[in-house]
């Protein structure tokens, strides 16, 4: 998320020199379901526009890994080549 809030900041001229993100996952369990939730956490330096704000806002939430953990996820595990 910051890679790419800084490669934005770089192509669009803005001048900042901290931002930081954090991310922390929560999981509910209902029943045999479960459910998790990533909550994330942006501080940008004071002394930006809003549009600013708002451009780097937008690109923490088009980044890469975001988009790859929207949706359902599942994980499909394989253990190859190994033998006792």
């Amino acid at each position: 998320m910051v890679l790419t809030m800084a490669a934005v900041a770089v192509n669009k001229g803005i001048q900042v020199e901290q931002m930081n993100a954090s991310v922390e996952g929560r999981t509910e369990f209902i029943g045999r379901e479960t459910r998790t939730r990533f909550v994330t956490r942006l501080e940008l330096e004071e002394g930006l526009t809003s549009r600013e704000v708002r451009i780097l806002y937008n690109a923490a939430r088009s980044c890469e890994v975001h988009k790859m953990l929207q949706g359902e996820i599942e994980f499909e595990e394989h253990l190859e080549g190994w033998e006792r």
